[in-house]
């Protein structure tokens, strides 16, 4: 009989980086822990890690035991949540992720009410501007924007965005306002690339005429917001959301342009893997996050 626990302590030793940190979130002894994965090798016939004393890697077989591992072990714990869910008030660990930005503005103040009206439920909020590998890093809801497009994963709608290119007025009387998208490369351009790339992606018109235009910047970072205020000291244009600067354009300290050009909207979601759907704690969370941003519409 396969003993499930074995895979369980490997897809935790993968997750934590090390057998030391599975070992301490786990609450077992390291030795114990590498003797699970030696008993669970020994029985695959195969090596799932390539070990050092320093570091460790996934074989090609641990790759692909991995992926299927990580999928039964979420269903695992799924199942174990529904079914406590059914017996008692909702309860235990729920694992958010959000950009940045959106984060500090809304999922902050929105988890600290959560969890005043759930005390039981214990929410990880991660702010991050990358997507995360939701099952590989065990998040049980994120907030994206874009479109759906993978099917192991579900999502209600939260809101729809405007994407504007903003300038100081400072920089626009110093460097001229663009005409069209093709003016930019002229431009100082300030980007956002979580990738760590010169260059970003912008997107301009609707319909038939839709298009990306790829550009260098000026300046580029991997931090969402730095562009914001880069573009308030005068140094060039940048392309946004429009709640992320819609407070500094009703102030005057941000104008608008190439507003002809404007790409349809972004709708941002709550994205959750299918396996969650009927957790009565992902349920709560996401209808709170619906509530929140209606209020905001």
């Amino acid at each position: 009989m396969h003993d499930v626990s074995d895979m369980v302590v490997f897809v935790e030793v993968v997750r934590q980086g090390g057998f030391s940190a599975a070992s301490r979130h786990l609450g077992l002894a390291s030795s114990v822990v590498s003797d699970r994965v030696k008993a669970l090798e020994l029985r695959l016939g195969m090596k799932l890690l390539h070990r050092t004393t320093r570091s460790q890697a996934l074989t090609e077989g641990g790759q692909v035991y991995l992926e299927h591992a990580r999928c039964i072990v979420a269903d695992i714990e799924a199942m174990e949540a529904l079914v406590l869910e059914t017996a008692t008030a909702p309860r235990g660990p729920l694992r958010v992720t959000a950009p940045g930005p959106l984060g500090q503005r809304h999922m902050a103040p929105l988890v600290g009410q959560f969890s005043q009206a759930h005390p039981h439920i214990q929410v990880h909020l991660t702010l991050d501007d990358r997507f995360s590998d939701i099952v590989g890093e065990g998040f049980d809801v994120a907030v994206r924007g874009g479109p759906l497009i993978d099917s192991q994963f579900t999502g209600r709608r939260l809101f729809d965005t405007r994407r504007v290119v903003v300038a100081s007025p400072a920089y626009l009387k110093r460097a001229g306002v663009p005409a069209t998208p093709r003016d930019l490369p002229q431009h100082r351009c300030l980007v956002f690339n979580h990738q760590g790339h010169f260059h970003a992606d912008w997107r301009f018109g609707r319909g038939a005429q839709a298009h990306t235009l790829r550009l260098d910047g000026a300046l580029a970072t991997t931090h969402s917001e730095l562009p914001i205020s880069w573009a308030l000291q005068g140094l060039g244009l940048t392309q946004k959301s429009w709640w992320e600067v819609a407070e500094h354009v009703a102030q005057g300290n941000l104008r608008t342009v190439l507003e002809v050009y404007e790409p349809d909207p972004v709708s941002f979601y709550a994205i959750h893997p299918v396996r969650a759907a009927q957790s009565r704690k992902v349920g709560l969370f996401v209808e709170a996050l619906v509530a929140w941003f209606e209020a905001f519409e």
